[in-house]
């Protein structure tokens, strides 16, 4: 494992400061004959990272050590590279070197997919995606950079240690290396973050309070949690109850050390979770709580929103504007304002695509194919009728 740790705050200035040090890394690699995956945090960054190795390939004139003159790769690529449809792909892959994310066709991914496999890529920039989907580990692995934009949070965030350890998990190939080198590029100043978790220091969290009134919604479907009491302790077994007694302050508890000596197990905590989440599915419409006994009750919006995994909060959505004699554009139109759908964005590359299927679509869709609730209601449109994009 390796760790850089960049001071540079100048944003343009640390952008080639990267490409620079991934180059240097890709030589190393390539003299000795290895293959190479370039994490990178976005669908455009791929290109980019892709086009400046390239250029300083060509400026230090040393393209021979990611794609032989006169060899097969050369003439593959040559081959293949007709065959291709990203614009930023085909300006790279004739040098050895390749792109991969999502916003790719099928066949340009595929074909790449390919091509690494056999050894002909040298260098491959690609998205965390592939970290998780495809099974194409290489000797070495850069991760370059660490921020990913949240859109949850609205702003930049450090990478989840799930994705990190995803992305380091590619490096080192079985039945041809005994070992792989990971290389993590980052802020200096998350440098002992990235230490600690790579050395397994950092303790994992429990995430459940942020979806404990679905998780309750489902317990009380199947009849396993039928009263506050019961939903207590059956918080008694999960992780987070573990982590609320191990790092009490994380969780809200407030004066940790007190309430740790008057109420050892956290029943009032549990109790407080519990009761927070029974009275917001009560407001949902999605169980009946009876204060005085303690009773939760299951309703038959309840069973809907368990039974398809469907969020409290677009049950109360739907709840709310539901009406007996909506019109399916209404209909679709609520069901796209779906909480589920809150992070999803109109990307500029899909824009034609979208245009395309709007003008198939049996129920016309009035908003713009730039608004992301347009998108949303044209792909459920074209999921259910099956349409296919030519």
């Amino acid at each position: 494992m390796e760790y850089i740790g960049i001071t540079e705050r100048n944003a343009f200035k640390r952008f080639q400061l990267q490409n620079e040090i991934c180059y240097e890394k890709a030589l190393v690699q390539r003299r000795n004959d290895n293959q190479m995956l370039i994490f990178v945090h976005s669908r455009a960054e791929t290109g980019k990272t892709a086009k400046a190795l390239r250029d300083l390939a060509l400026e230090r004139d040393e393209l021979s050590h990611f794609v032989r003159e006169g060899g097969a790769t050369e003439e593959i690529l040559k081959e293949e590279h007709a065959n291709v449809k990203n614009a930023d792909l085909k300006e790279v892959l004739t040098y050895g070197l390749a792109i991969h994310h999502a916003g790719m066709g099928r066949t340009d991914r595929e074909l790449v997919e390919d091509l690494f496999a056999d050894g002909h890529i040298a260098i491959l920039c690609c998205t965390a995606t592939l970290a998780w989907g495809v099974n194409l580990p290489a000797h070495a692995v850069i991760i370059k950079g660490t921020q990913i934009y949240d859109p949850s949070k609205g702003r930049w965030a450090e990478l989840s240690p799930l994705d990190i350890l995803q992305m380091l998990g590619r490096a080192g190939r079985p039945q041809y290396d005994s070992k792989g080198e990971g290389i993590i590029m980052t802020a200096h100043s998350e440098l002992q973050y990235y230490l600690s978790l790579t050395n397994l220091q950092l303790p994992v969290e429990s995430q459940l309070i942020k979806t404990l009134p679905d998780h309750l919604n489902a317990e009380i479907v199947l009849g396993t949690v039928q009263t506050l009491s019961e939903a207590v302790d059956w918080l008694s077994y999960t992780f987070l109850y573990i982590r609320m007694l191990q790092n009490p302050g994380l969780y809200g508890i407030v004066n940790s050390a007190n309430t740790l000596k008057t109420d050892p197990t956290l029943k009032q905590r549990r109790l407080d979770l519990a009761h927070t989440a029974a009275c917001l599915l009560e407001k949902s419409h999605l169980i009946r709580y009876d204060r005085r006994s303690g009773a939760l009750q299951s309703t038959p919006l309840g069973r809907v929103s368990s039974q398809y995994y469907i969020s409290h909060a677009s049950m109360a959505l739907y709840s709310r504007h539901l009406r007996p004699n909506m019109t399916d554009i209404e209909l679709l139109r609520l069901f796209s304002m779906s909480g589920e759908f809150s992070h999803i964005t109109v990307r500029e590359e899909e824009k034609l695509e979208l245009v395309k299927l709007a003008a198939k679509v049996p129920i016309p869709v009035k908003e713009s194919p730039s608004e992301p609730s347009a998108k949303i209601n044209i792909l459920l449109q074209a999921y259910i009728s099956k349409l296919k994009l030519d």
